[in-house]
């Protein structure tokens, strides 16, 4: 692996599963122990005016803020304010669901001018429980 970009990984017995009242879930057949990363996967870093058309559509429900990210990420996204832009997740993440009580937490980082998303436990997870995250404060309030 090269120290420049972060190795891709997912955890093995991940699934996606039908949940009451979300549509679909992350689930894994196996214990999951605290700390443990259960997926790195790159994502899609969409400028201002891609944003912009991403919430008009389905994907308005997928897709996740960023920071502040380094002049060599703005400039491969064509972006200038990165408070106006958003990425999407090419990976399971992105089908976690919210609880108040999150077991797993999704973060952040770059690379080489890639924008890479992790999801790790926070808790012990036991196996065939739904692995979700939160999304926030208000995040259902604007979409109510």
């Amino acid at each position: 692996m090269s120290k420049k970009y972060p190795r891709l990984e997912r955890k093995s017995g991940l699934y996606l599963k039908p949940t009451p009242k979300k549509g679909r879930g992350v689930f894994c057949d196996r214990d999951i122990v605290k700390g443990e990363i259960l997926e790195v996967t790159p994502s899609l870093v969409l400028n201002e005016q891609d944003t912009t058309h991403a919430d008009e559509t389905l994907l308005v429900n997928y897709t996740f803020t960023v920071g502040e990210l380094t002049k060599e990420t703005r400039a491969k996204a064509g972006l200038k304010k990165h408070e106006l832009a958003s990425c999407v997740i090419m990976g399971l993440m992105t089908f976690c669901n919210h609880s108040e009580k999150p077991n797993a937490e999704v973060n952040w980082h770059e690379k080489g001018g890639t924008v890479y998303h992790s999801l790790h436990a926070t808790r012990d997870i036991p196996k065939n429980t739904e692995i979700c995250t939160t999304y926030g404060e208000g995040w259902f309030d604007e979409r109510a």
